[in-house]
């Protein structure tokens, strides 16, 4: 149940930050990767304070973009984030933290 009545006005200002961000994901060629692990590289571009952060995994399970995710929708999201390399493990570790490789 809705806690507050939708308006058509709101829906429609939705809708058009809805519009700007994909097109912004197509403009970063983002576009093509599942909604999991879109949410997962905001998460890490969130919680990351520099360009060479760690962020644990409990960190992005637990974020506002990744906690709704099942445990194996998030884990298969983040094992292929890693398979293409765009997130990779700390050294000397295969799991738990990750560094954000762009």
């Amino acid at each position: 149940m809705l806690e507050k009545p939708l308006k058509r006005e709101n829906l429609k200002k939705l809708a058009q930050l809805k519009a700007v961000i994909l097109g912004m994901e197509k403009d970063f060629g983002i576009a093509e990767m599942t909604e999991q692990e879109r949410r997962i590289l905001s998460a890490m571009s969130e919680l990351g304070q520099s360009d060479d952060s760690l962020v644990s995994s409990k960190a992005l399970r637990n974020s506002l973009y990744c906690a709704d995710l099942s445990a194996p929708t998030y884990h298969r999201a983040l094992k292929s984030l890693l398979d293409q390399k765009l997130l990779r493990p700390a050294e000397g570790r295969k799991t738990g933290l990750y560094r954000l490789c762009l």
